[in-house]
């Protein structure tokens, strides 16, 4: 066809995976006449039929499933070449998507903020998640992740510093409780521990083996609770290395548990199709002055 527009396949692309006009037509920020109007233009340029209307929105012909099995990959490939083409200027500008576990951000957030002041050009998107983002679409720029390095052919990972868990107590759980002097004594004390995978992490497995549960007094998926609820008394807790700085400006006291350390690397992750992208290597570099590769924050 002479007159294919991608604007077409875009837009019967969203019909197909909204299942109507109207759901694909709010997707888009379009009205319904005007998708219609897009879909009737692509049928009719096609000389296929991709919808077959009935009362409770549109259902794909064989023609249209084609086109969804085919289209979404170069959707997505559209995408990233969107994204990637504006990540890549000669001076870092521009917006920089980054992606951070939710246990990070009250960390990284002063640090954004003295990234922006260096570069005031970049506008900085944070995307808290704990799942692990696809960096391939395009989307998100750069993931701050923690564990193994990637593997993935198409992704750079480059050490940023090393995260531990360490444990800690208020001074006003101190002043009525005291403090363990050894692993053996954790059962004598109160605790706020984390729930679900966090477990798995073996400076909580230790503690979890001593303590009973009925002294846990709080327990939450998330560190930034677990470290509210240290700093109000409610018990002895670990969190990550990341909030040992702010753990001693409020007055938080590290207990000295005899457990040995694991610290996992954190890891700043982007595409290799951003390689050259000027903001992208703007903030590792800012990152890695601010950070100390192969060191846990609380040493």
């Amino acid at each position: 066809m002479d007159d294919f527009r991608w604007d077409d396949i875009r837009i019967a692309l969203a019909v197909a995976e909204q299942g109507s006009l109207s759901r694909a037509g709010e997707h888009l920020g379009m009205n319904h006449s005007t998708v219609l109007r897009h879909i009737n233009q692509l049928e009719a340029g096609l000389k296929q039929k991709l919808f077959i209307r009935h009362q409770r929105g549109y259902r794909l012909t064989d023609a249209g499933r084609y086109l969804l099995q085919h289209g979404q990959p170069l959707a997505a490939a559209m995408q990233r070449l969107h994204s990637n083409l504006a990540a890549l200027d000669a001076s870092p500008g521009g917006t920089l998507r980054i992606s951070t576990a939710t246990d990070f951000s009250q960390f990284f957030a002063p640090l954004l903020r003295d990234f922006r002041q260096q570069h005031p050009q970049i506008r900085v998107q944070v995307l808290a998640t704990d799942e692990h983002v696809n960096l391939t679409s395009g989307d998100v720029h750069v993931a701050i992740r923690m564990g193994p390095q990637p593997q993935q052919v198409d992704l750079i990972a480059r050490p940023l510093t090393q995260v531990g868990i360490h444990y800690y107590a208020a001074p006003s759980y101190i002043e009525r409780y005291g403090l363990p002097t050894s692993l053996s004594q954790a059962e004598q004390h109160w605790w706020v521990l984390p729930t679900g995978n966090k477990r798995k992490i073996s400076e909580i497995q230790a503690v979890l083996q001593q303590v009973p549960e009925h002294r846990i007094t709080l327990s939450s998926n998330s560190f930034t609770d677990i470290y509210y609820a240290v700093r109000e008394g409610m018990g002895i807790g670990g969190f990550g290395s990341l909030q040992h700085q702010q753990a001693l400006r409020d007055g938080l006291q590290a207990v000295p548990l005899d457990i040995p350390a694991e610290a996992e690397p954190m890891w700043f992750v982007y595409h290799r199709e951003l390689k050259n992208s000027a903001r992208v290597k703007a903030l590792l570099s800012f990152l890695q002055q601010q950070l100390t590769p192969g060191s846990d924050l609380a040493h």
